[in-house]
């Protein structure tokens, strides 16, 4: 509002005055209201903008070759399982045959496992399958890999061990 339409009304210069100040308030109101208005609508325009420019990047994706790598990773975690299993599994039998042959005193395990047949070897609740009768087996053709359990006979001037395959020595 200009101040000549007013003084063409023939209002007195005070009444002039606060109409002035008044309409001076609302311009300034809007003015401001205005300002946070062309803000936000920047703001907006800017995410627009942005989201604009994924939905293109996603656009140029190619989806197939994004399923296929996800197939193949799952492929691939699927035999790392599988192989972490086996090893898993193998350890446990390395441990039970150790194990077993500490328990049977056998003087070199590396020797000892050459003579077993490890194919007919089964662990089954951390208990070898099949073990014992080949070690018994060993023992009797090849007892020098075993630790020798002396029992000393008390007649005098003659000393017998014996060891567990009661085979006998003399001394």
């Amino acid at each position: 509002m200009k101040r000549e339409f007013l003084k063409e009304l023939r209002l007195e210069e005070e009444t002039i005055n606060k109409i002035m100040a008044e309409n001076g308030k609302d311009i300034e109101k809007y003015k401001t209201l205005s300002e946070t208005k062309e803000k936000e609508v920047k703001t907006l325009q800017g995410q627009l903008d942005t989201a604009n420019k994924e939905i293109e990047s996603y656009k140029e994706m190619d989806i197939e070759s994004i399923k296929q790598s996800a197939r193949d990773f799952q492929k691939k975690l699927e035999d790392t399982q599988v192989q972490a299993k086996a090893d898993i599994e193998k350890l446990q039998f390395d441990h039970a045959l150790e194990k077993a042959l500490a328990g049977a005193k056998a003087r070199n395990v590396k020797a000892v496992k050459a003579l077993l047949d490890l194919e007919g070897l089964k662990l089954n609740n951390g208990e070898l399958v099949g073990i014992n009768e080949q070690l018994e087996k060993i023992k009797q053709e090849n007892n020098y890999l075993f630790e020798i359990e002396e029992l000393v006979d008390k007649t005098p001037g003659i000393t017998t061990k014996i060891n567990k395959n009661n085979s006998e020595w003399w001394c």
